[in-house]
């Protein structure tokens, strides 16, 4: 058995059936300064990529504490990888008893999480914000020897010596301990990736959104004086070393929430001006607010040549439940309208720009558990109108992207939803949650999370995907489907395709079955439908391959997490019956 200092599990990003999880800048950039500062000896996992998959990462990591023993296990995870988060800490508690479990990231922005994970008993100390108390943590501990931790006959963690005054949290006999949040003064690391034709260098500025939506986590980012010259000569110094190595067209990622909203836009223009002066880009991704698109971001456009766009829309309609803010204000209507119309005009835009870089613009929404009828029909029409608009596809293609909201521990959402959803063990991606109250759109949501999530509406299969959104929307609300969409499908194959996912699903009669375990059943091979869907939209050849969907069903082990999923719902729907309040109420009578 290998032993290190540091055992670093990067459990960030989760999906289904495809790949389980996605490197990240902060997870990269924390194991390289903890290398800087003299922690060499450093396990990561997953080791390689075949660990990464959703049916493999388990045993996989049984495999890594067999083979790998640490004085610390790092544990950095989003909300959607938590519970998996907990279910490491849990096995490593168990085989490593004397080691220190340490968790942190993103998920951690909410003092009742912070305490709920420390209650847990699997994990010892918990960091909140920027990664500097950490840093300054780990070299007291493991470098300096300034910092002694002792363990008592209970298990509990002492220390003797300095430890960092912000953002580390910790219980002292039963009660959390610790205050403030962590700053970060380094520049982050690149995070270098090479595609066909680019190569792609994703950074991160200063991550911040003044909007505070009601479902959303983000605080801003403290950084210092050197974070910014640091990070400038960091990019620069990568461009060169891909310029001298490869000479292809190199793609700058800026991962930041919202840099160009009017209160970061000056900053984030100031940096990339900065940055041009040395530093040649081809091209530039970024995410952008449905606010920012006025005539001075067209400007920026130009300048920054910037080709791929990540616009959050996220809602078409008002709703003070999921609490769709700007700058801190509720979105009505009025402001959501003029919002699609800048949308439509930023795509002109896009269309006559003199570029030779292909663009493109990733749209995302967010669906409400209370969807109404209104409300869907606004979001499905906007939708198919972005995707068919008149474009040169070849220089400009629109993608939307479907997302179910998702209650964030800490926020104004997961507090209002509070008994209305229930986290989820297994299936954790598309979403980590599935809806419970009386009242939501259970039909609806289960089609989206299923089905649609495994593809994008995009420019160049919308004739395709139209009619798999009004078959969500008319099984909601109970509306005959018009059988005339599958028609206009381009592509004869893939008409006779969708034909055969319509019929497959109409003959389920979803949310009427007699029974829990029928509408579980319905939900699998509502999962093995989209799992077909989403290889043939990919891989066109494959509509011809016979026995598709019985393949997916034999070999597809991610199924088994879902079925996990299922039997909580179950017990839970169990719980709840005599309550009557529950979704899931009307399979138990």
């Amino acid at each position: 058995m290998q032993s290190h200092d540091v055992a670093f599990l990067i459990l960030k990003e989760t999906s289904s059936y495809f790949h389980l999880l996605e490197e990240d800048p902060a997870a990269l950039t924390l194991t390289h300064y903890l290398n800087e500062f003299g922690i060499e000896d450093i396990a990561v996992f997953p080791e390689n990529e075949s660990d990464k998959y959703i049916t493999d990462i388990e045993p996989a990591f049984d495999r890594f504490l067999e083979a790998h023993s640490a004085k610390v296990y790092c544990i950095s995870c989003w909300t959607s990888s938590y519970a998996l988060a907990i279910d490491f800490a849990r096995k490593i508690r168990e085989k490593k008893p004397d080691s220190m479990i340490i968790a942190g990231g993103p998920h951690y922005y909410s003092l009742d999480e912070i305490s709920l994970t420390l209650e847990s008993g699997c994990v010892d100390l918990v960091f909140k914000g920027g990664a500097e108390p950490f840093f300054d943590f780990a070299r007291a501990l493991l470098v300096d020897k300034s910092l002694h931790a002792t363990r008592d006959e209970n298990g509990r963690l002492a220390f003797e010596g300095k430890l960092p005054a912000n953002g580390l949290y910790m219980l002292k006999d039963g009660l959390l301990h610790g205050k403030g949040t962590g700053k970060f003064s380094y520049p982050v690391v690149p995070m270098i990736g090479a595609a066909d034709d680019y190569v792609e260098i994703r950074t991160m500025l200063n991550d911040t959104c003044t909007n505070a939506c009601d479902y959303c986590v983000i605080e801003h980012s403290r950084t210092d004086g050197r974070y910014i010259p640091a990070l400038q000569q960091t990019i620069s110094d990568a461009v060169d070393a891909i310029g001298k190595e490869s000479g292809t067209e190199i793609i700058l990622s800026l991962s930041d929430s919202s840099p160009f909203s009017l209160p970061n836009r000056g900053a984030t223009v100031k940096f990339l001006e900065h940055l041009k002066k040395s530093t040649n880009f081809d091209g530039m991704n970024v995410f952008v607010d449905s606010s920012d698109l006025d005539a001075d971001f067209r400007g920026i456009v130009d300048r920054f040549n910037i080709s791929t766009f990540f616009i959050g829309r996220d809602r078409v309609v008002e709703d003070a439940f999921v609490g769709r803010r700007l700058r801190g204000r509720l979105r009505d209507s009025e402001t959501l309208d003029k919002e699609r119309q800048a949308l439509n005009d930023f795509l002109s835009f896009l269309d006559s720009r003199k570029t030779r870089r292909k663009q493109e613009v990733f749209i995302g929404y967010i669906l409400s558990p209370y969807e109404t009828e209104a409300g869907s029909e606004k979001l499905f029409d906007e939708i198919i109108d972005f995707s068919t608009r008149p474009a040169d596809q070849n220089r400009l293609r629109v993608q939307s992207n479907l997302f179910l909201l998702n209650p964030y521990p800490g926020t104004k959402v997961a507090k209002r939803g509070a008994g209305h959803f229930l986290p989820m063990r297994h299936f954790y991606h598309p979403y980590p949650n599935a809806w419970t109250g009386e009242n939501t759109v259970g039909v609806y949501l289960e089609m989206v999370r299923l089905i649609m999530a495994k593809m994008f509406s995009n420019n160049e299969n919308v004739t395709f995907y139209k009619p798999m959104l009004q078959l969500a929307h008319d099984l909601q609300f109970k509306r005959d489907f018009d059988f005339t969409l599958l028609g206009d499908i381009s592509d004869k194959k893939l008409g006779s395709f969708a034909s055969m996912l319509v019929d497959s699903i109409l003959s389920m009669n979803l949310g009427r079955e007699e029974s829990l375990d029928d509408y579980f059943s319905h939900l699998l091979k509502l999962y093995y439908l989209g799992c077909m869907m989403a290889i043939v939209m990919y891989r066109p050849e494959y509509m011809d391959r016979k026995g598709l969907y019985e393949k997916i069903v034999q070999e597809d082990g991610a199924a088994s997490l879902l079925k996990k999923d299922f039997a909580t719902l179950k017990r839970f729907a169990e719980e709840q019956h005599e309550s009557g309040k529950s979704y899931y109420s009307r399979f138990m009578r």
